[in-house]
């Protein structure tokens, strides 16, 4: 027997085994594709159902008797639109003020030079297992007076111990002869921050941009304790007043809406899915936008820290 003989089986062991793994990965990964889909699409279709199919409980993943009734009654009611706009505001200024803190102090920790950097880390990292909890910070917010106010919702949560410590180890995989040409050049910490190293973290930066948008776009619980004033709710706390007052829903949005869900038109679940929907819709149009650089940053984690 020759060599070339010796060694043909176990290769074709390997790849029978790398050809099984690949069938059992990809059955696996469709069936958690279906198990994602179906509620989301479910949502759609009873929203755009009529009121007889979903009493008759007959919706599944097509809308059946197409009705767009539940779509007409949530933008019917003019604080959805005043939500939206502040629901953006409070998305993209926590956003900017996340990633522009969380860079600066991941930047500063991945600096071989920044003396403090080992009790810096030592603080935050204490913040990922202890926190003060709800009444502290509630206490901690009407002390400073931010109360009803836009600061309210997006400094807590603006720098996070774990992004920066993802930040820092990106950036310590950057080069840094790059930093060291970009100093003996006269640049400053600053400036090889903002033309240097953001620019080559585009990945990075997107992924968790994606995250706070996603976030903060989320957050409801926040606006209910902080913000008193209904007219700076975003559109969670709108989400929440239509489900939290399904049996009271016409008294709610008054007008045809009040015929449409008394005569039987319209059934409840048209107007939440609908609103469901409504709430999601803007961010999945900004997520085909980014993808590219979400699933780079998906590889963050692989950098050595």
């Amino acid at each position: 027997m020759t060599s070339g003989q010796f060694h043909s089986r176990p290769k074709n062991k390997i790849r029978i085994g790398n050809i099984s793994f690949d069938i059992i990965l990809t059955v696996l990964l469709l069936l958690f594709v279906v198990i994602i889909l179906y509620p989301f699409l479910h949502v759609i279709a009873v929203s755009l159902s009529s009121s007889r199919m979903i009493t008759r409980n007959a919706v599944g993943l097509i809308p059946q008797e197409l009705n767009v009734k539940g779509y007409e009654i949530v933008f019917s009611k003019p604080a959805i639109y005043t939500s939206y706009l502040w629901t953006l505001w409070y998305s993209l200024l926590f956003t900017v003020l996340n990633v522009s803190m969380t860079a600066c102090m991941g930047y500063a920790l991945s600096v071989p030079e920044f003396k403090l950097k080992g009790f810096v880390s030592a603080v935050m990292l204490i913040t990922m297992f202890f926190s003060g909890g709800t009444i502290p910070s509630y206490l901690n917010i009407r002390n400073l007076g931010l109360m009803n106010t836009t600061w309210a919702l997006v400094l807590p949560g603006c720098v996070s111990a774990w992004n920066v410590f993802m930040y820092r180890s990106f950036f310590k995989g950057i080069s840094h002869e790059i930093r060291e040409a970009a100093l003996i050049d006269g640049a400053g910490e600053l400036r090889i921050l903002i033309s240097i190293v953001l620019p080559l973290s585009k990945a990075l930066i997107a992924s968790f941009s994606l995250f706070a948008i996603v976030g903060m776009w989320n957050s409801y619980f926040s606006a209910l304790l902080y913000i008193k004033d209904a007219t700076r709710h975003p559109i969670q706390m709108i989400l929440r007043s239509i489900v939290f007052t399904a049996n009271s829903m016409g008294s709610t949005f008054g007008g045809d809406a009040n015929i449409m869900l008394t005569n039987g038109t319209v059934n409840p679940l048209n107007v939440q899915y609908a609103c469901l929907v409504a709430t999601i819709a803007p961010l999945l149009l900004i997520y085909p936008f980014i993808q590219k650089y979400f699933e780079q940053g998906m590889q963050v984690g692989a950098v050595k820290g």
